[in-house]
């Protein structure tokens, strides 16, 4: 792949990972609530922490929103 078709992809990558985070912290937000602060259904202590870290990452990756 040539750097400037290398460039373009990451550039796709990281604007899809801005609606991934927006949908992914979403459904999570309304599973915790859903939870009241006990335990989130579907997932154990390891893998909530795993989805969170995967969040957190997009949210460092993404592409910022204009404006």
């Amino acid at each position: 792949m040539t750097e400037d078709k290398q460039q373009k992809f990451t550039s796709k990558v990281r604007r899809g990972l801005v609606w991934v985070h927006a949908q992914a912290n979403a459904e999570l937000e309304r599973n915790k609530a859903a939870a009241g602060g006990g335990r989130v259904a579907g997932f154990n202590a390891g893998e909530l922490a795993d989805v969170e870290a995967a969040l957190l990452w997009i949210q460092q990756n993404k592409e910022p929103k204009a404006g």
